[in-house]
């Protein structure tokens, strides 16, 4: 059809502009193709622009009475909900790249002692990263990805080690995982001690990973006794609540004291388990 040619004609046009986009898309190692996930993205801003522009403009006919000047709002609320649509895709992209080189980063420690066993072993360096990729349950299927990535700049497009690994850092959405390859190329590349570099480079994460472990104890320590004075001080406050509402007759029982019991320090503990959850260091 015409009509998709020419929204296919769009999308690729989108797709070649939006360079940061792509850039952020590829680092998410998706199936699709970021030309398609473009045109996807062009076909549901389309769909949300006809469906609020319609809805609008019924609204401003049947409840509002309003005149055919005041219809240009509908194509204006329209354009407005594509562009919403088309931004809430495109940071959609942006926040699970930036959620993999989170947990790339969480597992390189542990990553990095592995490779550094495997070099005391004296295993190939493709025979490591091929190893990491299949070990996606232990280390984290992120970075399983990104090991098979290398492995197949090497086995399919037959690159050598070090191009592979040059190629693969810039793609990859964690900063830590971008310095480690690069590292490894450096030293593999000018006949270095691969087994040196791992031991500084283990040594360095463990004393980053100690350092981030002592903080998180320290602050989740502080929120917990930060936490537990304000449920202590809040559950008197309303008990003090309910007695003086009960003594002037504008309340019957213990409804706040249920209140508290039952609904806010409930969700005042989820809250406060969900920050120490996202700022655990293991997570």
């Amino acid at each position: 059809m015409i009509e998709a040619a020419i929204l296919r004609s769009a999308s690729d046009r989108l797709a070649a502009a939006a360079s940061a986009c792509r850039s952020n898309y590829e680092r998410c190692r998706t199936d699709v193709d970021f030309s398609e996930w473009m045109y996807r993205t062009v076909l549901t801003s389309l769909g949300a622009f006809i469906l609020v522009a319609a809805c609008s403009a019924a609204y401003l006919l049947a409840v509002q009475g309003a005149g055919l000047s005041a219809l240009a709002l509908a194509p204006a609320s329209g354009l407005a909900a594509a562009f919403f649509v088309y931004y809430a895709r495109s940071y959609s992209v942006k926040s699970r790249k930036d959620y993999r080189g989170a947990l790339i980063d969480a597992s390189l420690v542990h990553v990095v002692g592995f490779m550094l066993t495997m070099a005391e072993s004296n295993v190939p360096l493709n025979k490591m990263f091929s190893n990491i990729s299949n070990l996606g349950s232990v280390y984290g299927e992120d970075i399983a990805i990104e090991a098979a990535y290398i492995i197949s700049l090497v086995e399919e497009d037959g690159m050598d080690v070090v191009s592979a690994l040059r190629a693969a850092q810039s793609a990859s959405p964690s900063v830590a995982w971008q310095e480690l390859l690069i590292g490894i190329a450096e030293v593999y590349g000018s006949g270095g001690s691969l087994k040196e570099y791992l031991k500084g480079k283990y040594q360095a994460l463990t004393d980053r990973k100690r350092l981030d472990v002592k903080r998180y104890n320290d602050s989740i320590q502080g929120l917990s006794s930060i936490y537990l004075s304000i449920v202590g001080i809040a559950s008197m406050f309303i008990s003090l609540i309910n007695l003086v509402f009960n003594m002037a007759g504008w309340l019957s029982g213990d409804t706040l004291v249920w209140l508290d019991a039952v609904v806010i320090v409930p969700l005042g503990s989820l809250i406060v388990v969900y920050i120490m959850k996202a700022s655990d260091p293991e997570a």
